[in-house]
């Protein structure tokens, strides 16, 4: 319980701390199946590890927004190699400069096999997708459209593959993400010309009729393992391969500049056991390196994320 509650407080204290950091920027894929971090590992090549995960995300744009997000995660075990994991739609809270918004998140199913196991390693390959619930059309009191980063939803239908490593001490893993259809959002600048609130919007990037563009993802992480406690250092970098588009004044998709490119994040994290069923994990991420522009809002100058664990 101590260690709980000091993990509490530490989640807690990021709140205020002159930390800068990046969110994952792929609307989810990487902490999903076998691309997610902190992954258990046995010797015990039978081992089911069904669980269900509580998870309290905090997050923090250059914008000043504030996002506090709560989700559930299940994850069954099929046979012996399969794993099944389902993200429940989080329900999200965004403050800050502009108007607060809440409301649900954006479904989760991701399937992974184990197609190599020996004593020293084990390889896992992923399949997943990301289903929006609704459209990222929250406005403000005045009917203005939203920006994306005020929005609970991403508006996208996603897939996503990848193939990981682990052993006791490294994960090694690599995804591809593609979103299917046209984001149905209408923030525009020229929206809110005249009123209060034009000068905060200006920073944001447009993300009318976004069409998100191609995520490769490539993570690699140092595990320190004990009896109960666990700590771990990594590495998680997106590259999108694609520019994304948005709507121009005369309706046409235009690339935007800038969107492009690497984004680098430094992530370090630690779990608690207090039994062979129950624990906890804390998950902050630093910055290394962003894209220029972001319209999907999902850039973040900090995140951190509390979690627990029951094992069956």
């Amino acid at each position: 319980m101590k260690s709980f509650l000091l993990l509490t407080v530490c989640l807690l204290l990021t709140k205020t701390a002159p930390v800068f950091s990046q969110g994952c920027s792929d609307s989810g894929f990487c902490t999903m199946g076998a691309l997610k971090p902190d992954q258990p590992f046995s010797r015990k090549l039978t081992i089911r590890l069904n669980s269900i995960e509580l998870t309290q995300h905090l997050g923090h744009t250059k914008y000043g927004d504030w996002i506090h997000a709560t989700f559930l995660d299940a994850v069954v075990g099929v046979g012996n190699k399969t794993i099944l994991q389902v993200r429940l739609p989080a329900y999200a809270i965004i403050e800050g400069n502009m108007p607060t918004t809440r409301g649900w998140g954006d479904l989760f199913f991701n399937a992974s096999r184990r197609v190599k196991a020996t004593e020293k390693y084990q390889v896992f390959v992923s399949l997943g997708t990301k289903i929006y619930t609704s459209r990222p059309d929250k406005e403000s009191s005045n009917g203005q459209p939203m920006p994306m980063y005020q929005q609970t939803s991403y508006g996208s239908n996603d897939i996503n593959t990848g193939v990981s490593l682990i052993s006791r001490q490294w994960m090694v893993a690599v995804g591809y993400q593609r979103a299917l259809n046209q984001i149905k959002n209408e923030f525009t600048h020229s929206a809110w010309a005249g009123d209060p609130l034009q000068e905060a919007v200006k920073p944001y990037d447009a993300s009318a009729g976004l069409q998100r563009g191609d995520d490769l993802m490539f993570r690699v992480e140092r595990n320190f393992r004990l009896s109960r406690f666990n700590f771990f250092v990594g590495s998680l970098n997106l590259w999108r391969v694609t520019k994304d588009q948005t709507l121009d004044f005369d309706g046409n998709l235009k690339p935007v500049s800038g969107s492009e490119g690497l984004a680098s994040n430094l992530l370090v994290g630690a779990g608690y056991q207090f039994n062979t069923r129950m624990g906890v994990r804390l998950l902050t991420s630093f910055k290394l390196k962003e894209r220029d522009a972001n319209p999907d809002g999902l850039s973040r100058d900090f995140i951190a994320q509390l979690a627990y664990l029951v094992r069956f």
